[in-house]
């Protein structure tokens, strides 16, 4: 136990001698979350910017108008009074959507004939187009439904016959997990999780390489201690900040962010043990057989995105490609993005997330053999190529 905490007494003290690896270990998981935080603060998508063409100018008309004002979903832009400024404020950005009542409206309604009021949106950002489309039919249904009781108390039925001819078929409607269609519940937690995931392989990525650039790695390949000491000792003080860095930015999420965070403590711990395990594993692995710190970075940052993508967390793995399906459910960043959704928007149990916890075991028994068991044969020092933590040296001109 002595050896293993003097390696993670001197892997903590290269932290803190290093500056940018001590900000990217402690700064800036916080950092990025906090940025994610303050660009979706705002949750849901309301006050979408609204362009009305009322061609008709009538009372009838102007009812429209006033639907679409008094709710809280739509921002009325002024001065869009033809269908030509209707077109120009959905290409330059400034309306997103938008209504064209018709300059025959009031006469058709009058006339009992059926009347079309057109209502278009922007479709090229999903989220508006989504968005707006169902701000579309609550304020439609809803003023539809208050035009037809009006008519039929035009006609002399009383108020309890129109419950009556207007509650004939009813249907209820409930979204169960995300009532309120937060687009923030929906994402923010797959963007912690794979901020985790990249700033935790980066730390502990930098900790073999460092070494082999200094030329230090001999001492542990020579030294009478046994590989899972060194592993141990290493990994360490990158386990207890990975960890404490994972629940921070859960406590951030759930607090400052309004993240619907819900269901068992224990089990949203297990699963960020667990995945800590699988990261500091993976991470030992990965600075073994890396020549140096450059090519870490460089394979961190190529894995982000897909590893983001094909997890299947923002569109349903069952619709990609089978062997992209198949490559994701190989990656420890799916199980845990989906892991902690479940048990933290659906509030499900340890029932419930039996697969995800034994595939997220047998990757982590995986991961800690190869990191446990690694060879300390010495490889030869990769002389080529651009090295970062390499000590005070510069390139010559000969290097040039």
């Amino acid at each position: 136990m002595k050896q293993i905490l003097n390696i993670a007494h001197y892997e903590v003290i290269q932290i803190f001698k290093d500056r940018i690896l001590l900000l990217i270990v402690f700064v800036v998981p916080l950092l990025y979350v906090s940025l994610l935080g303050m660009i979706y603060a705002s949750s849901i998508l309301q006050h979408v910017p609204l362009g009305i063409v009322d061609l008709d100018n009538s009372v009838e008309s102007r009812a429209v108008v006033s639907a679409f004002e008094n709710t809280n979903n739509f921002q009325v832009i002024p001065g869009i009074n033809t269908y030509a400024n209707l077109e120009k404020g959905m290409k330059n950005g400034t309306i997103r959507a938008g209504v064209v009542i018709p300059e025959d409206y009031s006469q058709r309604l009058s006339q009992h004939q059926l009347t079309q009021i057109l209502t278009v949106y922007d479709g090229s950002n999903l989220i508006y187009g989504y968005n707006t489309r169902r701000y579309f039919q609550q304020v439609l249904n809803t003023f539809s439904a208050d035009h037809t009781a009006a008519y039929l108390g035009g006609l002399g039925m009383s108020k309890q016959e129109i419950t009556y001819v207007m509650d004939s078929v009813s249907f209820s409607m409930q979204v169960w997990y995300n009532p309120n269609y937060s687009y923030t519940t929906f994402i923010f937690m797959g963007l912690v999780i794979i901020v985790l995931h990249q700033i935790g392989l980066m730390g502990i990525g930098l900790s073999v390489t460092r070494e082999k650039e200094r030329n230090s790695w001999i001492q542990y390949l020579c030294a009478a201690v046994p590989q899972w000491k060194i592993f141990m000792g290493k990994a360490l003080p990158y386990f207890i900040v990975n960890f404490f860095n994972y629940s921070l930015l859960l406590w951030v999420a759930a607090r400052c962010v309004n993240v619907k965070i819900e269901g068992s403590l224990a089990l949203i711990l297990l699963l960020g043990l667990i995945f800590n395990i699988i990261i500091t594993s993976l991470g030992f692995i990965i600075s073994l057989y890396a020549p140096n710190s450059l090519q870490v970075t460089r394979y961190l940052m190529l894995l982000s995105i897909p590893l983001f993508f094909i997890s299947g967390y923002t569109w349903p793995g069952t619709h990609m490609p089978v062997y992209l399906n198949g490559l994701g459910k190989l990656m420890p960043y799916t199980w845990m993005s989906e892991g902690l959704r479940l048990v933290t928007v659906k509030d499900l149990g340890f029932y419930y997330l039996d697969i995800t916890l034994i595939m997220m075991g047998i990757i982590a028994a995986v991961t800690s053999f190869f990191a446990l068991t690694f060879s300390k044969r010495r490889n030869p020092v990769v002389e080529d190529g651009v090295m970062v933590n390499s000590g005070i040296n510069y390139p010559g001109k000969n290097s040039w």
